[in-house]
């Protein structure tokens, strides 16, 4: 990552999602680019409400940040989804990081508006901030990867292992085990008693599955020489993650937006999803076929379990 691109509206809502930025570029060694859209077209959502007081704040707020990572600001005009998403494919090495709650302080600008638009449709990472997410610390310690065994939901963990590399903080691995109930009756049905025996079964046999997974995929992070730490939980997916998260400390979940068979069933209306909307902590969304090295390197390979 080179560059990390900050929507902001002037609200400080907005600028919660700074602090992650700062904590990302000093990470990375990557530059902070605030950006600012002013759209006055009919209908669309207007960040800014004036060219000059967007240009004063621009300033006052690289003046702030200081020296502590290299700082530049610009304003763009016309609709804030279609401006921003095309500023963060300008250059290879581009993150988002915005703020769920926009000048408002309501939820018109977050999910299904603005930020929801640009998750579902980004080609590069976003990191989600909620205005209740835990304040950053000053540098990244532990980073939450939730994967699910499928090719996709390691992608986030290729990135996590870039992110750790570069800062030395631990990656925490969590696998979410689901068991459904089933019936003596030899299928799942609501309102039928559940074989508590059979239940127990099925719950070990998918505990030992998912530790074969994990086993072979901490194997392969740690020759990367990065400290990795995991667990595997039984439960609702995003409810589990969202405990790890809490329980873990963690300062980033790293997650993609498809999970097992290239469906969306970790994506939005799911896991994905409910995890944005209740996680502690930054949320960094990863896109389909997204490659964290540039164009001409090597590119981060996922980590792969066999089988």
């Amino acid at each position: 990552m080179q560059t990390i691109l900050v929507p902001l509206d002037g609200s400080i809502l907005a600028e919660q999602a700074l602090g992650t930025a700062l904590l990302l570029a000093g990470a990375l060694g990557a530059e902070v680019e605030l950006v600012q859209v002013l759209d006055r077209g009919p209908g669309g959502h207007a960040l800014v409400p004036d060219g000059a007081d967007a240009e004063r704040y621009l300033a006052a707020t690289a003046r702030r940040i200081g020296d502590a990572v290299p700082v530049r600001a610009r304003r763009l005009w016309g609709s804030a989804v279609e401006e921003l998403l095309r500023a963060s494919v300008e250059r290879p090495g581009r993150l988002l990081v915005m703020s769920t709650h926009g000048r408002s302080g309501m939820e018109r600008l977050i999910f299904g508006s603005v930020t929801d638009r640009i998750v579902r449709t980004s080609t590069v990472p976003v990191v989600v901030v909620r205005q209740a997410a835990v304040r950053p610390t000053a540098s990244l310690k532990h980073l939450l990867v939730p994967l699910d065994g499928s090719e996709t939901a390691e992608g986030a963990l290729a990135l996590a292992l870039e992110l750790a590399q570069s800062s030395g903080a631990t990656v925490g691995l969590v696998r979410v085990a689901e068991v459904y109930p089933v019936s003596p009756y030899g299928f799942g049905a609501e309102g039928l008693p559940v074989d508590d025996d059979l239940l127990a079964e099925m719950t070990e046999q998918v505990r030992d599955e998912a530790r074969l997974y994990m086993d072979e995929v901490v194997k392969q992070a740690r020759d990367r020489g990065v400290r990795v730490l995991w667990e595997v939980r039984v439960g609702r997916p995003a409810d589990e993650i969202i405990r790890a998260a809490e329980t873990t400390a963690a300062d980033l979940v790293l997650m993609s937006t498809h999970g097992r068979g290239g469906i969306r069933r970790w994506a939005f209306g799911s896991v994905t999803d409910e995890v944005l909307r209740a996680s502690p902590v930054p949320v960094l969304v990863l896109p389909p076929r997204y490659e964290s090295s540039p164009p001409g390197a090597a590119a981060a390979t996922p980590v792969r379990a066999p089988g």
